[in-house]
Parts: structure tokens; C-alpha cells; sequence
């Protein structure tokens, strides 16, 4: 498909971004006390798989994974802007020390967009088999597990963080190995007559 190794680079970059999330994840095990090392250390690692999400978000919208109506373009848009709101809120959080309505705005919506996102990219079907229920699988898994989280780090939390990052990183990988089943299909495509 002409759009599959724009599709690799967004899928790669999910990829890390769940990656970083999970390397961050140990140090926000103990609900370390603000401004520590370990609260730096794993806030500064979720705020770059916030960007790096913001960025598979937007490729999906790109690459109109979800269709080119402009409902689906919209709500992976808002997608996009819910991790970028996530993102900034993080920022903000690092260098204040305080939590800011920017993370649970973008928490939230972020959930519930991608509940809609995942369920309209796999009635698209234009990820190749199985890896079209990738999204919705983290977006209902996101959704339901969003209900179990609180603002300290408790058992509970961390274990959900750890299993919607395990979704998360799913999406990464849907994308990312649907470009290149979709790239070697294609080029072993028998040329069309013509």
C-alpha cells in the first residue's frame, strides 16, 4: 500500500513509546514521594510515551485508519489531542511538582475517544487480519481499566498501567507489522493487466 512505510515510522514510534512506559513503570512502583529520583525518573518516562503516542495517534490519522469521513478524521484527531493535552499536563507537572486539569482532561478523553477510534478502525478492516481489533482491543481495555485507576501509584494502579501499556503496545505493533504484510503482499502482487 502506498502509505506502509509512513505506517512503519508511526508504528515504530508506538512501539518505543510503549517500551519507554514500561521501563518507567518499575520506578512508580513504591508511589515514590514527589521530586524524587524515581518520581523524575518514571513521570519523565510517561511523559515522552504521552508524545510518542501522540505521534502513532496522529499517524493513524494520516494514514485515515478509521476512513476519510470526516467523523472518523475527527475523532482520531481528537486522539492526537488528547495525548498531546496529556503530554503538556505532564510537562507542566514535572516542572511544577503539582498535578494540572490538563492530565485528567486528556486522561479521560483520551479513553473515551479511543474506544470510538478503535471501533471505527476495525469496521475500516484496513489493517490486514487480525490486527485491525488491535485499537479496539486498547480502547475497550483502556476504557473499563480507566474505572480501576486512582491518583496514587497503589498495586491496583500499577498493575492496570502495566496491562494498558501491554495494549498499547499492540496497537504499536498492529501498525506497524500490518505495513509490512500489507508492503509484501503488494509487491508480490502479479502487475495488473493494462
Amino acid at each position: 500500500m502506498h502509505h506502509s512505510s509512513r505506517a512503519r515510522v508511526f508504528g515504530a514510534v508506538g512501539i518505543a513509546g510503549a517500551l519507554f512506559s514500561l521501563a518507567g513503570w518499575p520506578f512508580m512502583l513504591g508511589d515514590p514521594a514527589d521530586r524524587t529520583a524515581s518520581w523524575y525518573i518514571g513521570n519523565t518516562l510517561g511523559d515522552i510515551t504521552c508524545f510518542s503516542v501522540a505521534v502513532l495517534t496522529t499517524g493513524l490519522f494520516l494514514l485515515k485508519e478509521a476512513g476519510p469521513g470526516l467523523p472518523s478524521r475527527i475523532t482520531l484527531a481528537l486522539w492526537s489531542v488528547c495525548w498531546m493535552l496529556l503530554g503538556i499536563g505532564g510537562i507542566i507537572m514535572l516542572t511544577t511538582g503539582q498535578d494540572n486539569l490538563l492530565l485528567p482532561i486528556g486522561g479521560l478523553g483520551s479513553a473515551l475517544v479511543a474506544l470510538v477510534a478503535g471501533i471505527l478502525i476495525a469496521r475500516r478492516a484496513d489493517l490486514p487480519g487480525g490486527r485491525r481489533w488491535a485499537p479496539l482491543v486498547y480502547g475497550v481495555g483502556g476504557f473499563l481499566l480507566t474505572f480501576a485507576q486512582s491518583d496514587r501509584h497503589d498495586l491496583l494502579t500499577n498493575i492496570v498501567d502495566l496491562a494498558t501499556n501491554l495494549l498499547l503496545l499492540g496497537v504499536g505493533i498492529a501498525l506497524f507489522a500490518g505495513a509490512r504484510e500489507r508492503q509484501t503482499a503488494s509487491s508480490t502482487a502479479p502487475a495488473s493487466a493494462g
